[in-house]
């Protein structure tokens, strides 16, 4: 996926102001800055979500699905996990409950959780229900919008090894959102970090950690003061 000079304005305020940005496919690319920077506003540039400026090339827009940051509200709490999940499935209705359970399996969670409601759930397990509906639609790239940062301490670990081990398997093309450093050097293979709208400095995941070039970027890093640095 390339984004090419994209831009995005809120009447006389600039969110994103003319990035550029490759995304390799099957590749993990994570982009990262504090609040406000811009980050989630490009996210739904490139999935549609906003108008904007510029072009993202690469991948057709359908096929680009997005797991947002609250479990709580990307949910409909009338539907069941099941209806949820299908909602978003591209196969025959006949294979819609195979498929599901398939989904469910893919991201650690039991075939009973189909029948269950979203209230019924932990914060962990609606955001891997989130995963397993963004999935069903089979997207070319995945964008995950801070996906563990409105979760316990306790089960990020556990969203994070999902990450990790679906991208293995599935071969994922990703854009993985965070503010923290730390996080994105555990799923990432390259990072891009971002400040008030443009992008700062990108590269291996590695070697931006371990030998930063940007001013901004030691910032962030000194932030994370239990990030190991080679």
């Amino acid at each position: 996926m390339i984004i090419n000079e994209l831009t995005v304005r809120f009447g006389d305020v600039t969110a994103v102001d003319r990035l550029s940005l490759t995304v390799p496919e099957g590749t993990v690319t994570g982009l990262v800055g504090e609040s406000g920077s811009g980050k989630s506003t490009l996210a739904r540039a490139v999935a549609g979500l906003v108008p904007h400026r510029g072009t993202v090339t690469g991948v057709d827009r359908g096929r680009v699905q997005m797991v947002f940051q609250d479990p709580y509200s990307s949910l409909n709490p009338r539907m069941t996990v099941g209806d949820a999940i299908a909602e978003g499935l591209r196969v025959p209705r006949a294979r819609r409950g195979a498929e599901t359970e398939r989904l469910l399996d893919l991201v650690s969670l039991p075939a009973s959780c189909a029948g269950r409601r979203p209230r019924e759930l932990s914060g962990g397990q609606r955001q891997r229900v989130a995963i397993a509906r963004a999935l069903a639609a089979r997207p070319d790239v995945l964008i995950a919008d801070e996906i563990t940062s409105a979760l316990d301490v306790s089960v990020q670990g556990a969203v994070l090894n999902l990450i990790r081990d679906l991208r293995a398997e599935l071969g994922l093309t990703m854009l993985f959102i965070s503010h923290n450093l730390a996080v994105v050097r555990y799923v990432c293979d390259a990072v891009a970090v971002m400040r008030h709208g443009r992008l700062v400095e990108t590269g291996p995941v590695d070697d931006v950690i371990t030998r930063p070039r940007a001013p901004y970027t030691r910032t962030l890093l000194d932030a994370v003061p239990r990030l190991v640095r080679n």
